[in-house]
């Protein structure tokens, strides 16, 4: 036996160990993923386009909101450094 053949043993006995330990196969990862995705209910487009509505419009406020502060911050401070 080479050092390849002992080090893939060793591996194939890891996994096992692992597979015992939590006393799963590896095939069950992915049959609990794919259930997993069967429970998902998945927004219909009236609702996706009233969301995506609502976010737009509420970025465009912050936005305003956070211009406006931006603005009035800079011309106060202008207004003290032409004083001072």
């Amino acid at each position: 036996m080479g050092d390849s053949e002992i080090k893939k043993e060793e591996v194939k006995q890891s996994e096992k160990k692992e597979s015992a330990k939590t006393g799963k196969k590896k095939g069950s990862f992915f049959k609990s993923l794919k259930a997993e995705f069967q429970r998902i209910v998945w927004p219909d487009k009236d609702k996706i386009v009233k969301e995506t509505t609502a976010v737009v419009i509420v970025s465009v406020i912050l936005g305003a909101v956070i211009a406006l502060l931006d603005f009035a911050i800079k011309m106060g401070l202008d207004k003290v450094l032409q004083i001072g």
